[in-house]
């Protein structure tokens, strides 16, 4: 019964779309203030594993930093999907958080921060897209 209910509450904190605002508000402040390292810690381990602090650290703020200042940040979705035996990600839910950002200069820009949803319960820093268009993520993918 103990495994049941363990995974029925892991199933409960993922359900929250409010979780992952807070998480995606979480790495955007640390984005924003170049502490890389720590987002790098708080990152799937999938990821950890594939990608060395360093190569995170150098990819994710060259991909911020081309962006500019940013003045304002309004998320637009949240997408989840269960992946199951897909090549290259380990079995689970993951999530995409989509915002549409505003730049000091004006101009509109596109953010996408994707999770998955750890055996802990907690979300998981698994990429960062940011674009100049609203189109496929996939296009546009920041490779680390």
């Amino acid at each position: 019964m103990l495994a049941t209910s363990t995974t029925l509450a892991v199933a409960a904190q993922g359900s929250s779309g409010d979780e992952l605002l807070n998480d995606a508000d979480r790495v955007f402040q640390q984005f924003d203030s170049n502490q890389y390292v720590e987002a790098w810690q708080n990152a799937a381990p999938f990821v950890k594993a594939k990608i060395p602090q360093d190569q995170f650290v150098r990819t994710m703020s060259q991909a911020r930093q081309a962006l500019g200042a940013i003045t304002r940040r309004g998320w637009s979705s949240i997408t989840r999907v269960q992946y199951v035996g897909a090549a290259g990600l380990p079995d689970g839910l993951y999530a995409n958080v989509d915002y549409a950002s505003t730049l000091a200069s004006g101009r509109t820009v596109f953010e996408t921060l994707s999770f998955q949803l750890g055996t802990d319960g907690q979300w998981h820093l698994t990429g960062y897209v940011p674009r100049q268009t609203q189109g496929a993520i996939a296009d546009h993918a920041v490779k680390p």
